[in-house]
C-alpha cells in the first residue's frame, strides 16, 4: 500500500529538508506513534523502517518511548515466528 500527502511548495521550501529526508522523518514519526499507541509491535516497526529490532528499540528510547511497557514478549515472539 502506498500513501501520498500534498505539501504546498512554500511549506516544503520552508522545511528545508530533502524529499528523501522528509519521507524518512514522516515514516519514523508514524512508526513511533503507532508503536506508542500499541498499534504495531517492535518487529513490525523495525520492518517498516527497514532496520533491525535493536535499532528500532534505540529509536524508541531516543524519543522517550518505553521499549518495554506493557510489552507482550510472547506475542512478539509469535509475530517473529509467523504464528
Amino acid at each position: 500500500m502506498q500513501l501520498a500527502i500534498d505539501i504546498p511548495d512554500e511549506l516544503f521550501l520552508s522545511i528545508n529538508e530533502s524529499k528523501q529526508n522528509l519521507i524518512k522523518i514522516a515514516k519514523q514519526k508514524l512508526a513511533l506513534e503507532l508503536y506508542e499507541n500499541h498499534k504495531i509491535s517492535i518487529s513490525q516497526g523495525a520492518k517498516f523502517l527497514e532496520m533491525d529490532i535493536y535499532s528500532f528499540m534505540k529509536l524508541l528510547s531516543n524519543h522517550k518511548i518505553p521499549v518495554i511497557d506493557d510489552y507482550d514478549i510472547e506475542a512478539e515472539l509469535n509475530t517473529l515466528k509467523g504464528i
